[in-house]
């Protein structure tokens, strides 16, 4: 974006919000005095001043990996997820015999491993409500939810063979996911692949299980990329019809193709954007007049999702038509900042605390998508800073521990990379620190050295390093799903 637009962007306006006061005024956005037990907003307008009990957190730490940075002291499997049920102490042994270990491992699957990367808990969950049926009829996708399970089991244990054991069960679990793949997905797009859905879950659970084992490879962009072709040619012979497995689907390929638009400048450096309407089937359904669903990795930011994914799109100008890219910019722009949600108080299995910091969440994803899209212009980069002070705001609102803190790698990572002082440079990396302790996602390792190399110069008084740049010279590509 070369050319200064006419007008001066217009940029958002929030109202004031306590940070430290009473839940009534946070979810109405006032300022709050903090007086108890009622302040004066409450009392003067006779509401009931509720005040957020303190929250328990649990202190995990992961078995040692290969960055010398993570903590090596060993934890209980069952620590994610706070204190276990009685029957989770099976955990503690993996059964003898083939069968019981795949039961054991579907257990984890849903008792463990899902809590650890959802949002909110919520009974519609794909990750349960589509896939765990799939796992009892599709061969496929039960190899695809024990290769997780085994993945992340093998990060917790605290013995070294059994640590190597639930690796090479992994392991064999997701080579048996692409034979069966292989067997179904055509060399050629000549139509779509045998058993299509279950393909399609397939594959976004092994982008996950790349985001876990921390690869730094392009292969995840290449799994998307089949997942868009099939999405498309499903849509273009009429046989993707809409309904709930349908859309659980489009959700799950969402958010991780708002993953992949950060990427694509770095890992297809030079490479011509393509066409929004042919390569993006995610943005095919309008959002206005659908109920709020609270999704288990995007919480209320579905819609935010799928404009982030249109900026890959517009982020290198075309000389033959450069008022259209700009025009492309200005609508992206335009519809980040206008976007509503639906509001989660009230939803059915969420207290006041954990929609607060689903709001929370999704305005870090609001100001996150502005820095990334604001980077792709030079008139517009002087507002980044102000972006990720307020995204960094936001996150600090929600607590550690808190099961929106699982998706907030992308926010963290854009919002830190713009960090230049060391108070706050050495908040960002407690908190990533944290993370990783919790969920033992190697990915966050990777954002924690990729932002050690951004911040280096800073903390000697240099000028940062651009994240962009880092990536190119290392030759990495990741995830932040």
């Amino acid at each position: 974006m070369g050319d200064a637009p006419s007008s001066k962007p217009r940029q958002r306006k929030f109202a004031p919000r306590s940070r430290q006061g009473c839940l009534t005024c946070r979810a109405r956005r006032k300022r709050c005095d903090g007086q108890r037990p009622g302040c004066q907003n409450c009392t003067r307008l006779n509401l009931s001043c509720e005040w957020q009990a303190p929250r328990r957190v649990i202190n995990t730490e992961c078995s040692k990996a290969t960055d010398d940075r993570i903590p090596s002291s060993p934890v209980s499997e069952t620590a994610l997820i706070g204190s276990p049920k009685p029957a989770l102490d099976v955990w503690d042994s993996l059964p003898s015999d083939e069968v019981s270990e795949r039961k054991h491992f579907l257990r984890y699957y849903v008792d463990a491993f899902v809590p650890s990367v959802s949002v909110a808990d919520t009974p519609h969950s794909f990750y349960t409500a589509l896939y765990i049926p799939w796992a009892f009829s599709s061969d496929g996708v039960l190899n695809a939810i024990i290769a997780l399970s085994a993945a992340q089991l093998a990060r917790r244990t605290p013995t070294t063979d059994r640590a190597q054991h639930l690796r090479s069960v992994s392991a064999k679990h997701q080579r048996k996911c692409y034979a069966y793949l292989a067997d179904r997905v055509p060399e050629r797009n000549s139509g779509p692949p045998r058993d299509a859905h279950q393909v399609i879950g397939i594959i976004l659970l092994l982008v996950g299980l790349e985001a876990l084992n921390g690869e730094k490879s392009t292969r995840w962009l290449s799994q998307m990329k089949c997942v868009r072709d099939i999405l498309n040619l499903l849509s273009a012979v009429n046989n993707f019809t809409d309904d709930w497995e349908v859309d659980s689907l489009r959700r799950h390929f969402t958010y991780h193709n708002a993953m992949a638009s950060l990427m694509s400048r770095v890992s297809r450096p030079g490479a011509e954007p393509e066409s929004l309407l042919e390569s993006d089937f995610s943005l095919a359904v309008s959002a206005s007049g659908n109920p709020l669903t609270v999704d288990p990795l995007m919480g209320i930011g579905y819609y935010m999702c799928r404009l982030i994914s249109r900026i890959q799109y517009v982020t290198s100008v075309n000389p033959a038509f450069p008022s259209i890219t700009q025009a492309a910019f200005a609508s992206i722009d335009l519809d980040i900042q206008n976007w509503t949600y639906g509001s989660p108080l009230g939803f059915p299995g969420l207290d006041l605390p954990h929609a607060l910091d689903l709001i929370a969440l999704a305005e870090a994803y609001r100001l996150a998508a502005l820095i990334q899209l604001y980077r792709t212009s030079a008139v517009h980069k002087s507002m980044i800073p102000g972006c990720a002070s307020r995204a960094m705001d936001f996150m600090s609102r929600i607590p550690p521990g808190s099961p929106a803190e699982s998706s907030m790698l992308y926010p963290i990572f854009l919002a830190g990379a713009e960090l230049d002082n060391e108070p706050e440079i050495s908040k960002c990396f407690k908190r990533l620190k944290e993370i990783q302790a919790r969920n033992c996602y190697e990915n966050v390792g990777i954002v924690q050295k990729v932002l050690e190399e951004v911040w280096r110069p800073a903390l000697n008084g240099q000028e940062k390093r651009d994240w962009e740049e880092v990536l190119k010279e290392w030759g990495w590509s990741f995830t932040l799903g």
